[in-house]
């Protein structure tokens, strides 16, 4: 394996960011949500901001592994502007952004994951419709929803996802979660929906 291939896997999955500029392999960035004095869900001792970006690390390493570029739009505990991370994926050239997130409801028996995109945009409701079918194969109730309201999601260079990853306030769906193999299994979900996605 390449010297300069070994590089980036361990940057990856120290939690590095890849330089921005010219890219030699497709670049995926993905947005792991809140971060600073933004921990939003808080479930117990669990919260959404250190958990996803734990997901997110899982997820580069797999995008990796499968031959792409990685920008994380954060590697540490920091807020980053809304305007900022749809930036970020912009000015990189990327194919592809994920923006993840985890969720929380008053009933615990509510389960699953939810995806919202801007539905004017074909790429990216190719992206969210592709991950949500990833996500249904693994046994997950999915909702995608347009959000044309939300101008974090309406990139018109780079297909773009925001996807709650599952309701920490439900059992299963916490158990789940807080699984690091399953940290994986969720990024290779998402490297097959950029594949299906035509992004690949």
């Amino acid at each position: 394996m390449a010297a300069s291939r070994l590089l980036l896997i361990a940057a990856t999955l120290l939690g590095a960011v890849v330089p921005l500029g010219a890219q030699e392999r497709p670049l995926v960035v993905l947005d792991p949500g809140h971060g600073g004095d933004q921990p939003n869900v808080v479930v117990g001792d669990v919260h959404e901001k250190d958990l996803i970006l734990r997901v997110a690390f899982a997820v580069g390493a797999e995008f990796v592994a499968a031959g792409y570029d990685v920008h994380f739009t954060r590697t540490r505990d920091v807020g980053v502007e809304w305007a900022d991370r749809r930036g970020q994926a912009e000015e990189a050239g990327a194919i592809a952004l994920f923006m993840l997130h985890a969720m929380r409801a008053d009933d615990p028996a509510v389960s699953g994951a939810e995806i919202y995109h801007d539905a004017t945009n074909g790429p990216s409701t190719a992206l969210s419709n592709a991950l949500a079918d990833q996500l249904r194969a693994l046994g997950s109730r999915v909702l995608v929803e347009d959000r044309p309201d939300w101008p974090f999601l309406k990139s018109t260079t780079v297909p773009t996802t925001m996807v709650e990853l599952a309701h920490l306030t439900n059992a299963e769906d916490l158990e789940r979660m807080l699984d690091p193999a399953y940290h994986h299994v969720l990024g290779r979900a998402m490297v097959a929906a950029v594949e299906a996605a035509g992004g690949g």
